[in-house]
Order: C-alpha cells, then sequence, then structure tokens
C-alpha cells in the first residue's frame, strides 16, 4: 500500500483462475518435449510463469502415463508441431541409445581389463554349471 495526499491506496487482489486438466496437460507436454521453453509457453497461454513451472513440477512428481499424457496434449496441436515433437524425440531416445552403448563398452573393456591384469575370471562360460557351497 502506498500513501498519496494521506491516503492509503487501495490494496490490490489476487485473481485467481482455473485452468482445465486439458490445457495444464498440453502446456506441460509442449514443455517437456521441448517446443516451447517455460517464458514461452506463459506467454503463449497468458499464464502466470510461476503457474507453469508448478504445473511442470506437479506432472513431473506424479508418475502419470506418459503415453497417455501424450495423446490428449497432441490432439490439438497442428501437424507440424507434431513432426517437431516426434522428431525431437527421435533425437532424445537416440541420444540415450549412444549413452547406453558407451556405458556398456566401458564396462565390458573394464571386465577385460581385469580379466588380463588380475587373472580373475569375470565372464562366465555359457552353459557352464555353476559350483555347489
Amino acid at each position: 500500500m502506498t500513501k498519496e495526499n494521506g491516503l492509503s491506496a487501495p490494496k490490490q487482489t489476487k485473481t485467481s483462475r482455473s485452468y482445465s486438466e486439458k490445457i495444464k496437460l498440453k502446456v506441460v507436454h509442449e514443455i517437456t518435449t521441448g517446443l516451447l521453453t517455460h517464458r514461452a509457453a506463459a506467454k503463449k497461454y497468458v499464464i502466470n510463469r510461476k503457474t507453469v513451472n508448478n504445473w511442470v513440477t506437479t506432472q513431473s512428481h506424479n508418475n502419470l502415463r506418459p503415453m497417455e499424457i501424450a495423446k490428449t496434449a497432441m490432439i490439438d496441436i497442428k501437424e507440424d508441431s507434431k513432426v517437431r515433437i516426434l522428431a525431437k524425440q527421435v533425437m532424445d531416445l537416440s541420444k540415450e541409445l549412444e549413452k547406453a552403448k558407451l556405458k556398456i563398452s566401458g564396462l565390458q573393456t573394464i571386465i577385460e581389463v581385469s580379466e588380463e591384469d588380475l587373472h580373475i575370471k569375470i565372464i562366465k562360460k555359457p552353459g557352464a554349471k555353476q559350483s555347489k557351497d
């Protein structure tokens, strides 16, 4: 509150708006797929940025079915947007696959070096019987 001429200015109140679950899911999906940033989504849908951040946080904490969310959010998205989203998903999955392959390669190298240097059999022969203890 500010005082002008000895009088206090009226207090501004927050207006609370409720949004449909469909809109929330659509906004969160566009952010999580990389189609929009938090700021761009807030601007596009004329929603407070903190509200958008809360939605994304809430959705990431909830263990929801991703395919259901994707289908619900993609109903109203234009075809070119769908292509961009799918292309981004392909890129993300390709990166994850490359990381997994690199990790496997590193682990195999560690096993081979350990077997050669320490003379420890780590990799069992297929079909070998396990010893009874």
